[in-house]
């Protein structure tokens, strides 16, 4: 289904990280808000400070509980669930039908469904639990305040549905059985 040129879309990498890091700060930044935290900067950026590197930060006046640090790998649940959802079933109405259209011929859209909202949140999730045995990060935070069985069963569950979920999508989805069916390949 991608072909070599698809692979062009690597040279977007700086966009969707700016998208992904608005999103996991975003998700920081407004949990923030609603428990009565004063957000005082926000970054969505690559930044140098004097703890090291970040691709971006939210800082804050004011107490906040353990929602604000898990707030970005909710986000990314909830994401992944809608831009699933998008992937697999969009086509199946006929009132979606113009946009049938443009997903199909244009598979660029489709693709760009499938990086922002499902490959996203799994790099997302996936880079930060990495990094977790560092004391300075939200999930090394979490561990401090939730139990560990709680943490990781998360991380452990949530990754393993995306990984799932961009296998079906990749092989089931309206979009891409259609495009298989384009190059020749038999409907299975």
């Amino acid at each position: 289904m991608l072909q070599k040129r698809d692979l062009l879309w690597i040279l977007a990498y700086p966009i969707y990280q700016i998208i992904g890091t608005i999103r996991h700060e975003g998700s920081h930044a407004l949990v923030a808000l609603l428990e009565g935290a004063r957000v005082t900067e926000f970054v969505f950026w690559p930044s140098i400070t004097k703890y090291g590197f970040y691709w971006g930060y939210v800082r804050i006046t004011g107490s906040t509980d353990w929602v604000f640090l898990a707030a970005p790998y909710l986000v990314d649940l909830l994401t992944f669930t809608v831009f699933f959802c998008v992937c697999m079933w969009l086509l199946i109405r006929r009132k979606w039908i113009w946009l049938m259209w443009l997903l199909i011929r244009r598979k660029w859209i489709w693709l760009n469904l499938v990086i922002i909202g499902l490959i996203s949140p799994l790099a997302n999730s996936l880079y930060n639990y990495l990094g977790s045995p560092e004391p300075n990060t939200d999930v090394g935070k979490l561990l401090d305040v939730l139990p560990g069985v709680v943490v990781h069963g998360y991380f452990w569950l949530t990754l393993s549905l995306y990984i799932l979920g961009i296998f079906l999508v990749f092989k089931f989805s309206r979009t891409a059985r259609f495009m298989k069916t384009q190059k020749g390949e038999t409907q299975n």
